[in-house]
């Protein structure tokens, strides 16, 4: 559990940075034009997302490229902050109490 917490604040600071790097850019001059999920993929993985690695269903590929488009931050924060509730601290559930 220790090591889905560190992944999950990992994933929440990514978040915030290319948060912090949307706001830069869009103070910029000229059009704003925000960091998508699908270059921080394409720079992560070193090549576009091919059209051929995305199953066939068309409901799950409308879905992939939804998610590509969206800004990088609004997919990776709330992906993160899903591991680090999923993986919190709890108190320990004794199923068996001798009486």
């Amino acid at each position: 559990m220790l090591i889905g917490r560190v992944v999950g604040r990992m994933l929440l600071a990514v978040a915030v940075v290319l948060a912090s790097g949307d706001v830069v850019l869009a103070f910029g001059p000229g059009e704003h034009a925000g960091i998508a999920t699908g270059e921080v993929v394409t720079l992560l993985s070193g090549h576009p997302t091919p059209e051929g690695l995305i199953p066939g269903i068309a409901g799950l590929r409308a879905l992939i490229s939804f998610l590509l488009e969206l800004p990088a931050w609004a997919v990776i924060g709330p992906i993160g902050a899903a591991i680090c509730w999923l993986c919190r601290r709890r108190p320990k559930r004794y199923r068996f109490r001798p009486g």
